[in-house]
Parts: structure tokens; C-alpha cells; sequence
């Protein structure tokens, strides 16, 4: 709509200045139809350099994700690589369902760069019980119908402001490891898995430090049921592998 504003203003103002022959009249329409086309001609400069008649919404949101690793093993791995040297900008292998097959997320999109720019992805860990995202999202909307009309000529609204994602996994049965810490750790699970009498010795020893911790447990909570102690079975397990797995790093 700005565009036709801005013609038809500078044609009213040309035809204003040059072709009304009575003077009042001339000055009285001149000036205002310059005026005008000033105005519009600012408030597309404005919008175009300060996001003028915009503003900035922001939606959060956060979902459960699942291990690289796959469902099989007891502890959750996520696979990052950092994007640069010290950025604190990754990108991050997991799975977005219990079953899925885990890929790359936060790829930069190279056929859109100057958006990808404006997107981060990290990840922490906490004491928490399982791995989440969530994404914080800013984008430039704009402010009423008026300024839409007016300046919704390229496709602004909705445009991104910015987008951080962070990633949380549990300090305790989850692991974080860069591709190349991953391709360590599977070459030297291969490695021990030749070793039968080795594995068979280590499982059992695993088993054994389960049973302790749960044994421990049911002690101090007499009163758990038995879902409980099931739970907890699975966090000891999952626990224990994600300690031997950080051993691998070592």
C-alpha cells in the first residue's frame, strides 16, 4: 500500500506545484500534498531502518527429547558440535521421540543466513529428572492493521528477531559428547565387547551395584511401592552407566 500512497502523492504534488494555476490554491495543495509525501516517505524509511509501527512478540517453548543412543541403553547421550571456537553455539544430536531415530538439530540453514545468524542452540546440565529443549523465540509482528496494510508490502511480519534454544539433560544418567568423544566411546565399547569374560565380569558387577543401591533404598523408604522401586532401579542403572561412560573419556 505504500508504495501507491507515495505515487499517487507524487503525482498529486507534482500536478499541485505545476499545473493549478491559482496561487493560493497552489501553495495551499502543494504544501500539503509535499507534506504528505514527506511523511510517507519517513515512515517507510523508518520502518525499513527501525522496524517502525512493529513490535517485538516472543513465545517460549519446551518439549521432552530422547538420547542419540538410542532407547536400548540405560543412559542418555546427546552429540554436540560447537559452530566456531567459543561461540556457545551448537549443534546437537538427539531424538525428538521415545522411538525415533535421533539427527542433527540447529543445522545452519545455508540458504538463509542471515536468519540462521540470529539463532543459537546450547546446552547445560542440571538436576533434573529428564532432557527437555526449550526455545525462546522473538519476532518483529506488527503493531495494528493500519501499519500492516500500510507497510506489509515485503513480507516483515513475522520476520525473526532471534531464537535461542537450550538444551538440559540430567547431570546424573545423561552424558554429553562431542562427535569425536562419541566415536571414542563406541570404539572402545567395541574393543571391550571382544573380550566376553571381561564384559560378562563388568555386567555382573554393574548388577551387583544396582542391587546395593536399591537394597539401600528400600531400607531407608520401608513403606515404597513397588513402581518405586522400579523407578529407581532405572535411574541407579542408567546412573551407572552414564559414570562408566564418563570413565571412557578419561
Amino acid at each position: 500500500m505504500i508504495i501507491i500512497v507515495l505515487t499517487i502523492l507524487a503525482i498529486l504534488t507534482y500536478v499541485s506545484w505545476i499545473n493549478i494555476e491559482h496561487v493560493p490554491t497552489r501553495v495551499i495543495a502543494g504544501v500539503i500534498s509535499m507534506a504528505l509525501l514527506v511523511a510517507s516517505i519517513w515512515l517507510l524509511t523508518a520502518n525499513m531502518s527501525n522496524h517502525y509501527g512493529m513490535k517485538k512478540v516472543t513465545t517460549t517453548t519446551e518439549k521432552t527429547i530422547y538420547s542419540a543412543g538410542g532407547s536400548k541403553s540405560p543412559a542418555g547421550m546427546l552429540i554436540t558440535q560447537e559452530l566456531g571456537t567459543k561461540s556457545d553455539n551448537y549443534v546437537m544430536i538427539y531424538a525428538d521421540r521415545e522411538d525415533g531415530k535421533a539427527k542433527a538439530h540447529f543445522v545452519p540453514d545455508k540458504k538463509n543466513m542471515p536468519e540462521s545468524v540470529n539463532k543459537t542452540a546450547t546446552y547445560k546440565t542440571a538436576n533434573v529428572d529428564k532432557a527437555t529443549v526449550k526455545t525462546v523465540t522473538t519476532r518483529w509482528e506488527w503493531r495494528n492493521h493500519f501499519f500492516k496494510s500500510m507497510l506489509g508490502f515485503g513480507g516483515e511480519g513475522h520476520s525473526l528477531y532471534k531464537q535461542k534454544a537450550t538444551v538440559t539433560i540430567p547431570d546424573n544418567t545423561w552424558v554429553a559428547l562431542s562427535a569425536k568423544q562419541a566415536k571414542q566411546v563406541t570404539a572402545k565399547q567395541k574393543a571391550a565387547a571382544q573380550d566376553k569374560t571381561a564384559v560378562a565380569a563388568q555386567q555382573k558387577q554393574m548388577r551387583e551395584a544396582v542391587q546395593a543401591k536399591v537394597a539401600a533404598y528400600m531400607k531407608n523408604n520401608p513403606k515404597v511401592s513397588a513402581n518405586d522401586v522400579a523407578d529407581y532401579t532405572r535411574e541407579a542403572t542408567a546412573e551407572m552407566t552414564a559414570d562408566a561412560m564418563k570413565q571412557m573419556l578419561k
